[in-house]
Formats: structure tokens, sequence, C-alpha cells
């Protein structure tokens, strides 16, 4: 009687598994297949609609601003990284569905579901289902990862379990611990778990100024809040020079220099009906009035930025 339970407990353990390894798998497999069959400007860089404009968006609320930054102004970087995520979402999806090489695959989804955490999982506070999905990723692939591949998988049939010997008690427990404090650290920091915040504004637009390296006449504006699906539409900057006077551009006059992360900005720093849009982390040098300590940069719908040179 016993060992009927046993089994049947090990049956359906094995079974939820594999389950839940498949439709990982799915998800991993299907994000890789859209951007090389379906949606192939994804990987092309050279094209608004290549996933480098996510990243635009991304950054500003991301722990990993800097490094987000630094890939974007390398363009070649940029692709490069895009297309081998795409490469690695097909492989894992490939392994966690078939059950083959299941360990690997499982690691690789944890640093999937880790990396779309820290880049993307910010932005969950415009909808909480992409957060959501990457956590669940991220609890499925480290629980595969510590299990293995279980008795319906290739690994299986083939008689292998590449890296087992590795996952003993402890590593298992430093797995699910790590998991567990990740996730709901992560959460609460972002998001707020007795009460709900958002750590980054989503009802308006901020906009910062950032030094010009080599460049004192110049300054770079920062879209560094706002929602992603518009943009920021700059009415007019006030400038505030040395001796106290004020300087008026409107945004026909603002000197602008260059948009940086173009095209994936989509054309910020133009002016249209008027104003100079940017988006969501754009950036965009501007020439400043000789002797500007400070500004106010006034935006339609929006409270104003003030911002020092």
């Amino acid at each position: 009687m016993q060992t009927e339970a046993r089994t049947r407990s090990e049956f359906a353990r094995d079974f939820a598994l594999r389950a839940a390894s498949i439709t990982m798998g799915f998800v991993f497999f299907m994000g890789g297949w859209r951007r090389f069959i379906n949606v192939p400007a994804k990987h092309d860089i050279t094209s608004p609609a290549s996933l480098a404009s996510k990243l635009v968006e991304a950054a500003p609320g991301s722990p990993v601003e800097p490094m987000i930054h630094w890939v974007l102004q390398h363009p070649f970087i940029a692709e490069w990284s895009i297309y081998m995520m795409s490469t690695a979402e097909v492989l894992v999806g490939l392994g966690l569905m078939l059950g083959l090489f299941t360990r690997v695959a499982a690691i690789g989804g944890t640093g999937l579901n880790f990396a779309l955490m820290l880049i993307f999982g910010w932005e969950g506070y415009e909808c909480l289902d992409e957060w959501t999905m990457a956590a669940l990723g991220l609890a499925i692939s480290v629980s595969v990862m510590i299990y293995g591949a279980g008795r319906y998988s290739l690994d299986s049939l083939l008689k292998r379990d590449d890296f087992a010997r590795y996952f003993g008690r402890q590593v298992s427990i430093a797995l699910t611990v790590f998991s567990v404090v990740f996730t709901v650290g992560f959460y609460s920091y972002y998001f707020g778990i007795f009460k709900l915040h958002k750590l980054t504004s989503v009802k308006s637009y901020h906009i910062t100024a950032l030094q010009v390296p080599g460049k004192s006449d110049e300054a770079r504006l920062y879209v560094n809040a706002g929602p992603s699906p518009a943009a920021a539409y700059v009415t007019s900057i006030v400038f505030t020079l040395a001796d106290g006077s004020t300087v008026v551009e409107a945004a026909d006059k603002i000197a602008v220099v260059k948009s940086l992360f173009e095209p994936w900005s989509h054309h910020s720093g133009t002016v249209v009906d008027g104003v100079m849009k940017m988006g969501l982390g754009a950036m965009v040098d501007i020439r400043l009035p000789a002797g500007a300590k400070s500004a106010v940069i006034k935006m339609i719908n929006n409270k104003p930025s003030k911002v020092s040179f």
C-alpha cells in the first residue's frame, strides 16, 4: 500500500514538473521564434522596431541602468546581445520542452529570467503581469534545475542527468532561498508589499540634465521617468543665466545637437506641431545659452522639470 502511494506521489511530482517545464520552455521558445520568424525587424539594429528600443525605455528605472546605456552606445554589442538572447531562448525552450540537457536548460532559463527581471522587471509598474511572468519563470527554472528532468523526458530515456551531482542538499537550499529572497525583495523595493508604490513615476514625465563629456556648452536632457507608450512634449525651456537674467527658448528654437540611441528613440528631439518630442529613456544633447546655470523645462500636461548645469 505504501509502495503504491509512493509510486503515485512520484508520478504526480514528475508529471507536474514536466508540465511546468514544457510550459516554461514553450514561452521561451516562442520568444525567440517571434524574433527570428514572425518579426525579424526585432533583430534589425538599424530599425526603430529593434528590440533595442525596449532597452531604451527600460533603462531609466532598471538597477542595471549604466550597463544598458553602455550597450546602447555600442550598436554592434547591442545587436550581438539581442541575437544571443533570442538564440538562448530557443535553445533553452527546446531543452525544457523535450527534457534534453534539462539541468543545463534550466540554468539558462534561470539566467534569462533573472536578466529579464533586472532589465525589464521594474516596468511591471505599468502592468504587473509582465513582472509576474518573469518571477514565475525564475521559480520554475530554479525548481527544474534542482530536481532535474524527471521520469518523462529524453534525459531519462537516454539515462543521463548532467550536473546532478552538483545539486545536493546545500545547493538546493541556497538556490531556493535565493529565488524567494530575490523575488520578494525585488517586489518590495519596486512595488511595495503593505502599500503599493511606484518607485519610478508613471503618471508624469521627468527630465534631468546630464553633462556631455568634453562639452561645457552643452547639456544632455534625459527622460528618466514617465509612461512608455507616449512621450514627453517640451513646449519651451526657461534658462537662468549666471547674472540672474532669463532666456526663454521655444521648442523650435532649442539648439538640438543630436539625439542618442537613434533610431530606437524614435526621433526624439524633433519638433512636431511646435513641441519637441522626447520618449521615455531618450537622451538629447542641446546647446546651452552662454552662462546658463539652471533651467525649467516646460511640457504639455506635465509638471515642469527643474535642472541645473
